[in-house]
């Protein structure tokens, strides 16, 4: 498509993004990024695969007893990931 206007190089990236905000791969990727933000170094180590499938994020945990722990925590983690996101993408967290 050419364009009789120049843009800025901002409202080019601005665009990218709203473009990738809408696509469920692009959004999956962004939420297994927060993954280490919300719980911390020490535990996203023992995580070994983190998806995003519909509304439900699936972690899996090396750890039995760290698997055990964010069990109980599951809904303060869905809490902490939709307000990094700023709108409520997230239903559940499931711990495998």
């Amino acid at each position: 498509m050419k364009r009789s206007q120049p843009q800025l190089l901002g409202a080019i990236i601005d665009q990218m993004l709203t473009m990738a905000e809408r696509d469920p791969q692009s959004r999956s990727s962004y939420i297994q990024g927060l993954w280490p933000k919300v719980v911390g170094t020490h535990i996203a180590a023992y995580t070994t695969k983190v998806r995003l499938e519909g509304g439900v994020l699936h972690v899996y945990i090396s750890s039995a007893s760290l698997k055990e722990q964010l069990g109980y925590g599951r809904a303060l983690i869905t809490q902490k990931i939709n307000e990094l996101l700023d709108e409520p993408t997230l239903d559940d967290v499931l711990i495998h």
